[in-house]
């Protein structure tokens, strides 16, 4: 059965209140005995808020006591300066957890949902009338991403190589990548168990999910928590997620769609999470950034490249494109130092190798791997073949018609 799987994994929720309203409501938070509220002292560390009505702070950030509750707000001051009386109230949400199911490995989907907005109301409820229920929310953002498990796809390619392969990949027009100042090497360094591309509407990541969760961990034990299980670390260790982060201008697009379709609620959930459009964002930002083709070592995709027969000149222009990608250890780099050359030509190149299923990133001649698959494409096969039989569907998949949705995209080979 495989373990890596495609959907989403949190959300974030926004409600606008009054002054009064807020003051209202973070005096209920502080009724509640499983709630812990923190606010920031002047050198930006958290520190246990009490709310004492009418003063209100900027900002509160709201927890339940203890891990694993898949739920946390934030109360802020407005930042428009024309609702200065106004506050914002905003929820994420992990639905996997908040619905009850303990995993941090697998992504949440469609049907995740029931659940989780019923424990999402139920707890509102019991905390203050005015958080209100969950389709009285926006959704400000949401985190798609597909888990991919190496074991599903090659076992003995290690996690440091893996990382090395897509740090490789490419970093698409108004994107930047996310570095800070390594205090050793004297220069700005991106975190080496991840690969962040910021833009104003959508980040774009992959990450080791060991890592995530080990940091994670560390975390709870500093808050006085108990830390995640040993077994799920473990478990977690051949991991990685693609993660694609769209923030409020691209839910609002998408939401301006969902209403030309017809759906005028408030939040617009089902067109936002269902399986079709996860697969078409993850599928779209994948292909933008890791590619579509299998990755093979240089020598292994010139053999391939000349065994298509093709006429001498666009065979030369096939291998020196991967060639040069290879020199410049990078695709990245390789398209910034063709701007000042011929860059359409080599876009088209790239594009028409891509149309051949091979990845301009080669795979170092010494790790004695010839090829790694593209994970995108493998998983949609792999899980074809696993649910030819539609009465094995597992439960925690999709609804059925959204079953049906995602077997449609899946044919119609997104990447």
């Amino acid at each position: 059965m495989l373990r890596s799987s495609l959907g989403f994994h949190t959300m974030t929720l926004s409600i606008s209140l009054l002054h009064n309203e807020a003051d209202k409501l973070l005096t209920d938070f502080s009724t509640s005995k499983l709630i812990k509220m923190y606010i920031k002292n002047k050198r930006n560390e958290p520190i246990i808020y009490y709310h004492k009505s009418p003063i209100m702070p900027l900002k509160v950030d709201i927890y339940l006591e203890g891990k694993y509750r898949g739920i946390k707000w934030c109360v802020r001051a407005s930042k428009n300066p024309s609702d200065f009386s106004r506050y914002i109230v905003e929820v994420t949400i992990n639905p996997k957890i908040l619905g009850g199911i303990i995993d941090y490995l697998t992504a949440a989907t469609y049907i995740d949902m029931r659940t989780a907005i019923i424990n999402f109301n139920d707890i509102s409820k019991k905390i203050s009338p005015l958080l209100y229920d969950f389709l009285d929310y926006q959704i400000k953002r949401v985190d798609y991403c597909i888990n991919i498990c190496l074991d599903d796809f090659i076992p003995k390619c290690t996690s440091e190589q893996m990382m090395t392969l897509i740090k490789r990949g490419d970093i698409p027009p108004h994107y930047k990548e996310w570095m800070e100042y390594d205090e050793t090497a004297h220069r700005m360094k991106s975190k080496p168990e991840s690969f962040y591309l910021n833009s104003k509407s959508v980040n774009i990541n992959f990450y080791s999910k060991y890592m995530q969760l080990l940091n994670k961990s560390q975390e709870y034990v500093a808050k006085g928590h108990e830390p995640i299980d040993q077994e799920i670390l473990d478990a977690s260790r051949n991991i990685y997620r693609f993660e694609v982060q769209c923030k409020y201008h691209k839910i609002y697009s998408f939401s301006q769609e969902a209403a030309k379709s017809g759906n005028h609620s408030v939040n617009k959930y089902e067109n936002i999470l269902n399986p079709v459009t996860c697969i078409g964002i993850v599928s779209s930002y994948y292909k933008k950034m890791i590619g579509k083709g299998d990755w093979y070592t240089l020598s292994e995709a010139i053999r391939i490249i000349q065994s298509k027969n093709f006429y001498s000149q666009k065979e030369k222009r096939f291998i020196a494109a991967i060639k040069y990608v290879s020199q410049c250890r990078s695709l990245a780099k390789a398209k910034v130092s063709f701007q000042a050359g011929e860059p359409l030509a080599f876009k088209q190149t790239l594009k028409e190798l891509a149309d051949f299923n091979i990845n301009p990133v080669t795979i170092p001649r010494e790790w004695n791997i010839k090829h790694i698959p593209n994970f995108l494409r493998t998983f949609f096969d792999k899980l074809l073949l696993e649910s030819a039989d539609t009465n094995n569907l597992h439960a925690d998949s999709c609804t059925a018609q959204g079953y049906r949705d995602y077997l449609a995209i899946f044919k119609q080979r997104p990447i």
